[in-house]
């Protein structure tokens, strides 16, 4: 039942991972901090919620670039320039966290900054994993490559929170930044086959337009891979609780456990991973995505009913487990299906689901609970989402018919 671990084998792989674990963990320490930055220096859920909407916008528009760039350019350049930058950014959170008063335009500008450059970085760093382990090894790394993620929000948010009382939070910035630095130089270690081949070509306005469209047609010709991301997107943009982790804490005066807030819905996902080998053998992918969508839904709906802080962090453990479902069978679908030569552009359209759907909702769920309260809100988007699941997966049945075909193994 326990996760296979032996993709760690390959020697690329095994530094791409590690790079990215301890990238990863200093990214959630400052995605803990922001919107504790911003509800202290404004005392409104809404605000905390925009600074999601922000992010946003400079997503949609990085991620079809990075998609294009991830295509066109070596891979690993792509990720060495885009963690260069996302090493600076911290610094300057660190330096506007160390004023008297912290300027709420700074935090939201470099913020946005800081989604505008991950758009950049995941396309590649998704399209070149598949090409530094086996094949036959791709649905072991759809389960192993998110232990990065989940290993990092579960403890991220409970050490960012100390350090915050501790350092502060201009200190546990520069930590972040280190992070990248180390990241950095594991990436420049690796090298994988093919990468020599790789030449630059210049990009003009007609032909990134062109590749975007060649990605389009590619996803409209795949209806299962389009209705993963709707399925995905649907769940995250009615009932993402993230941004109400403050203000819930607040009003159960339970501030102390804002830590647990963001690490239960991880330890779900951990628990789903560790105990991941079932996925291996399982065919029918998409039956098991459009079902992990409606239980996390479900879930959201007992977080939004429920009386006891208690129970909360109970439905937002089931919740974790059931997002890290969907995950895994996403990428398995992705990794063995896509065409090498369209990976990154089709990384970009799946970040727009994977990472619009949560910010989006943020900003929608914080805007209606400074209006309607915080569970009602996230009792109301849970139901809607239940129903637009049904609704979607009736209309576009491809994703529930899907069925894999696993790679042979070579001898």
């Amino acid at each position: 039942m326990l996760i296979d671990l032996s993709p760690l084998k390959a020697l690329n792989f095994r530094r791409l991972f590690l790079g990215q674990l301890i990238s990863a963990f200093g990214s959630q320490m400052t995605a803990v901090i922001i919107p504790f930055q911003i509800y202290f220096l404004t005392k409104s859920v809404l605000w905390t919620g925009l600074i999601s909407g922000v992010e946003f916008i400079f997503l949609f528009i990085s991620s079809l670039i990075g998609g294009v760039l991830a295509d066109r350019f070596d891979k690993r350049r792509v990720l060495l320039f885009a963690e260069a930058i996302l090493c600076a950014i911290p610094v300057g959170l660190a330096i506007n966290a160390s004023l008297p008063t912290p300027s709420l335009t700074v935090i939201f500008l470099l913020a946005g900054f800081a989604s505008f450059m991950n758009g950049l970085h995941r396309p590649a760093l998704e399209a070149l994993t598949p090409r530094l382990v086996a094949p036959e090894d791709l649905a072991k790394v759809s389960a192993l490559a998110p232990m990065r993620h989940i290993l990092t929000t579960i403890l991220s948010p409970l050490v960012g929170g100390v350090l915050i009382v501790s350092i502060g939070p201009a200190a546990t910035y520069i930590l972040d930044a280190a992070s990248f630095l180390i990241s950095f130089f594991f990436l420049l270690s690796i090298k994988y086959k093919g990468a020599s081949d790789i030449a630059p070509h210049s990009i003009t306005f007609k032909s990134f337009i062109g590749e975007l469209t060649e990605g389009k047609r590619f996803l409209q010709s795949r209806p299962d891979i389009l209705g993963s991301y709707v399925n995905d997107f649907i769940a995250m943009v009615f009932c993402n609780p993230v941004a109400l982790f403050p203000a819930l804490a607040m009003a159960f005066d339970r501030l102390d456990a804002l830590g647990l807030l963001y690490a239960l819905p991880s330890t779900g996902a951990f628990l789903m991973t560790v105990f991941s080998r079932w996925t291996l053998d399982i065919r029918r992918c998409g039956v098991c995505i459009v079902i992990a969508a409606g239980c996390w839904a479900l879930s959201m709906l007992w977080v939004g009913t429920v009386s006891g802080f208690g129970y909360i962090l109970v439905g937002l453990l089931f919740a974790g487990y059931f997002d890290m479902m969907s995950g895994v069978f996403r990428m398995t679908i992705w990794n063995e299906t896509i065409p090498e030569t369209i990976r990154g552009r089709m990384a970009g359209f799946e970040m727009l689901s994977y990472m619009s759907g949560p910010l989006l909702g943020n900003t929608l769920l914080g805007f209606l609970a400074d209006l309607y309260g915080i569970q009602v809100t996230l009792a109301i988007g849970s139901l809607i989402a239940l129903i637009c699941l049904i609704f979607f997966n009736v209309w576009l049945p491809q994703l529930w018919k899907f069925e894999r075909i696993p790679p042979v193994t070579k001898t």
